[in-house]
C-alpha cells in the first residue's frame, strides 16, 4: 500500500503551510488535507501548497480529488480549483471541502 505524502511549504526555517496526501482509493480518488498558519503569510504560499498538493495526486494517477481547507481561504480554494473541473465546493464547520476532476495536464 502507498503511504500518504506529506507536503510543507517552509521560509527561513518557518512552516508556512502543510498538506497530507493519501493516494488514489479504489475509485480513483485521492484526498487531502491542507493547512497554512495563521495571520499574513508570504505571497504565493497559497499557490505553492495548491500546486503541490495537485502535482501529487497527478503523479499517483488520481482521477478525482477530495480536499479540506480552511474555510473561508478564497485564494487556496481559487487555485485548487485551476487544477480541477466539475467543482463543488461546501463548507464544513471550520473547513471548506472542494472536490473535483483532476484536469490533464
Amino acid at each position: 500500500m502507498t503511504e500518504d505524502k506529506h507536503i510543507k511549504v517552509e521560509e527561513d526555517g518557518q512552516l508556512l503551510a502543510q498538506a497530507t496526501v493519501s493516494p488514489p482509493d479504489q475509485n480513483n480518488q485521492a484526498r487531502a488535507q491542507v493547512h497554512v498558519a495563521a495571520g499574513h503569510l508570504p505571497v504565493g504560499t497559497r499557490r505553492k501548497v495548491a500546486d503541490a498538493v495537485c502535482d501529487a495526486v497527478s503523479e499517483d494517477n488520481a482521477q478525482r480529488l477530495t480536499a479540506t481547507v480552511p474555510v473561508g481561504d478564497a485564494e487556496l480554494v481559487e487555485r485548487m480549483r485551476d487544477h480541477l473541473t466539475d467543482v463543488e465546493l461546501r463548507a464544513a464547520g471550520a473547513t471548506s471541502i472542494i472536490e473535483g476532476e483532476i484536469r490533464p495536464s
